[in-house]
């Protein structure tokens, strides 16, 4: 078996392993948006309620206010029932006083809608707080784990960056530089592993003749469809 290839192809898988640790990389600052966002999605469903209970409060104060403002004209009603001198006046600030208490009656009504209302939203605000606290526990260490898997796949990239480099240097120089040249014209896949007869990568049938060169022949072969640099291991020479 030619070791410049039995060396480049142990390059292609190198280079192949990085891509896939890049893509990991990648990969994994997404899926831990995903997650923060779910979990904050989950926290902002319990801020919506509070903001309920707040619109709540502030109806209930108005009301109260409402109440305080008509209690203040009821008094200034009767402030100036001492001062009539006929019985329709009288009479008329008496159909006032009544309907404004009766006002303050229908305002307080109100008011304990609201009450009955704020204690529903509370109890809502309780229970979402309780799930959001388990469900965040959950949501936080898988982003944790993501976070050490990251730190694990950038160890590994550096550290198989200079495997690589360790075995560039191992390569003829010219075949290094068809590979890297090929390299990118051929989206990073320059060697095709060739196991029966069919490329390893765009899998097309090789000729038989190009099998045969492969094997006894000291030249390096293309495949004739996709262009890229063949590699056969040969059984029975100590390798599978």
């Amino acid at each position: 078996m030619k070791e410049g290839l039995d060396i480049l192809y142990a390059l292609q898988q190198k280079d192949d392993q990085l891509k896939e640790i890049e893509n990991i990389i990648k990969e994994i600052p997404l899926k831990i948006k995903e997650l923060e966002d779910e979990r904050d999605s989950r926290s902002d469903m319990i801020e919506k309620t509070k903001k309920k209970l707040h619109h709540n409060s502030e109806a209930r104060k108005k009301l109260e206010r409402d109440i305080a403002a008509i209690k203040d004209k009821i008094a200034k009603y009767k402030e100036q029932m001492k001062k009539v001198t006929t019985n329709k006046e009288y009479q008329g600030f008496s159909n006032e006083i009544k309907f404004e208490e009766n006002t303050i009656t229908t305002v307080e009504e109100k008011i304990i809608e609201k009450m009955v209302e704020s204690d529903e939203i509370m109890g809502m605000i309780r229970e979402a707080e309780s799930e959001f606290n388990k469900i965040a526990e959950t949501y936080n260490q898988q982003i944790k784990d993501m976070h050490s898997n990251l730190e694990y796949h950038k160890n590994k990239l550096a550290e198989e960056t200079k495997n690589k480099m360790e075995l560039r240097t191992r390569v003829d120089a010219k075949l290094l530089k068809a590979y890297d040249n090929l390299y990118v014209k051929k989206a990073g896949k320059v060697v095709s592993y060739v196991q029966t007869d069919f490329c390893g990568v765009c899998n097309i049938k090789i000729r038989p003749q190009v099998l045969s060169e492969m094997i006894i022949s000291n030249d390096v072969l293309i495949c004739e469809s996709c262009g890229r640099i063949l590699f056969k291991k040969i059984v029975g020479a100590g390798e599978e």
